[in-house]
């Protein structure tokens, strides 16, 4: 019996003795590797360094986007600032176009006047005479479509619409009434 009580003090020892090791090493594994702080704070001092760094880099990617956005937008600014000045060319084209038969027509009406009855001489240069008011206002449209800015060119380009299609009336009235004139 005598044996029991010194295998459970040998026991008791040995437990005693596991136990301040794993102490020892649980207090080394919370322990601050000699620094002044915990391994939590340094974690949360490491953590911020990284978001930081990563709200670095966002940031830097977010300014190269907002770069590269702000070349695609001034190269579709360039695109469409020479998209207007060919298409107003064009127009400025087409309306000089316009004019010049407005001028042929006049000129036809001022021969046809010269040949035509007192009657008939009177609707001739009625007609004539609204033509060259029309004739006039196109020369005006032209002015204002040559001096348009991009802003200004959409309202500019509705109204020459509107006066070709006054001015393209105004021909077919003229042209029937001479027609009825000379038969």
């Amino acid at each position: 019996m005598k044996k029991y009580p010194l295998i459970l003090t040998q026991i008791k020892h040995v437990a005693g003795t596991l136990m301040l090791v794993s102490s020892l090493a649980l207090l080394q594994a919370c322990g601050s590797d000699n620094k002044n702080e915990s391994r939590t704070e340094d974690a949360l001092e490491k953590t911020g360094d990284a978001m930081s760094a990563d709200a670095k880099d966002a940031k830097d990617e977010a300014k190269d986007d907002m770069r590269e956005a702000g070349d695609k937008a001034d190269a579709k600014s360039d695109e469409m600032a020479a998209d207007f000045k060919r298409e107003r060319d064009e127009a400025v084209a087409k309306m000089n176009v316009q004019k010049d038969k407005l001028d042929a027509k006049i000129d036809e009406l001022k021969v046809k006047a010269d040949k035509q009855s007192d009657k008939a001489k009177i609707e001739t240069e009625r007609q004539k005479a609204k033509l060259e008011v029309e004739r006039k206002e196109l020369g005006e449209d032209i002015d204002h479509a040559k001096n348009a800015t991009a802003d200004a060119w959409k309202d500019v380009k509705s109204g020459f619409k509107q006066a070709g299609h006054e001015i393209g009336d105004a021909f077919d009235k003229a042209g029937d009434k001479l027609k009825r004139n000379d038969n």
